[in-house]
């Protein structure tokens, strides 16, 4: 938990300049001491400050503050009136954890959006560690309800992963494509992923914690990741802050949920295909301890991916599986 002197401290590091012990303790009113502890303990949790003798403290780079009025007002007005509380948090072991818990005690709404500053235990697929440098990148969860049941859902995360290339085209990033089943890249190197749970009945309305993670910044804390990545900053001259790449998120998010809830992913085949990174390349399936070596032919209605091997069309589901180009590149 980021104290509210640590929040202080953080907002005025924010700028990317180095500032003194001395300035900062007359800003927070404490001593020099006390202000070297302050940053001892947020470097503790993980978070990156530089601590440079006799000359400050300084963040790797700038962060523009996620501002929950700044996303509000881009937010179109249909989306505005569905999202009744968006919030965000300084710190949280994970955006989807706190929203699920909020979900399990009856204290979220439908159309809850929860960002973070900071993640110490963001997760991906496959229970795989995502790093959350602060400030660098978009953590966002949205809950969503839908009625048609967990059988329906399949294919929910290849259509958030459509809503990201998307959001990012718009602002300005061309050539990003969707490695199955809802990985955003670009340069055949990770720009995004998506996390999903689920609370519900299999034949029932089922409660959906959306989980999105965008890389925006680059980070020393970056070099953890196990597989080639890359950031917004790396390939747009002005690369748009987080509360913009919310707001267009979440524009074009929501429109294609309604759609998927009412056609389902066939409706939203053209974009998957204009957009898929694999199709009709050689790939290897690791599943369990096995490998399926073959050509991927596009996915189907449910959202499994359709794979060529030994002259037979195999279906695999998200679930445990890993996907690699058969060069051994990850993708």
């Amino acid at each position: 938990m980021i104290t509210p002197v640590q929040q202080r401290l953080l907002q005025r590091l924010s700028d990317g300049a180095r500032h003194s012990g001395t300035m900062l303790g007359e800003h927070l009113g404490i001593s020099r001491a006390a202000v070297w502890k302050q940053v001892q303990t947020l470097q503790e949790s993980g978070i990156e400050i530089h601590s440079e003798q006799r000359q400050g403290y300084r963040l790797s780079s700038s962060v523009t503050l996620l501002d929950r009025a700044e996303i509000q007002s881009q937010l179109q007005q249909e989306a505005r009136a569905r999202l009744p509380q968006i919030e965000t948090l300084w710190s949280c072991d994970s955006t989807n954890s706190e929203l699920m818990r909020r979900l399990r005690k009856k204290e979220a709404v439908i159309g809850s959006v929860l960002l973070t500053e900071y993640q110490s235990g963001g997760r991906g697929r496959r229970g795989k560690q995502w790093i959350s440098p602060f400030g660098g990148s978009l953590y966002l969860s949205l809950l969503w309800r839908f009625s048609g049941g967990l059988m329906a859902l399949s294919g929910l995360g290849i259509v958030v992963g459509i809503a990201m290339a998307q959001a990012v085209e718009q602002l300005g990033l061309n050539g990003a494509m969707l490695k199955w089943p809802n990985d955003l890249h670009y340069d055949d190197k990770k720009l995004g992923g998506v996390l999903i749970e689920l609370e519900g009945e299999s034949d029932g309305p089922t409660d959906v914690v959306i989980g999105v993670g965008l890389n925006v910044s680059l980070s020393d804390q970056s070099k953890q990741i196990d597989q080639p990545w890359t950031a917004l900053e790396q390939h747009l001259k002005t690369p748009p802050t987080r509360n913009q790449l919310t707001a267009a998120l979440l524009n074009r998010l929501l429109p294609l949920l309604d759609l998927f809830e009412k056609e389902g992913l066939p409706a939203l085949m053209p974009e998957w295909e204009a957009l898929d990174r694999v199709c009709d390349q050689p790939v290897v399936i690791h599943q369990e301890g096995k490998q399926v070596h073959g050509v991927a032919r596009g996915i189907d209605p449910m959202g499994a991916l359709k794979v060529e091997s030994n002259g037979e069309i195999q279906r695999h589901y998200s679930g445990d599986v890993s996907l690699r180009l058969s060069t051994n590149r990850a993708v």
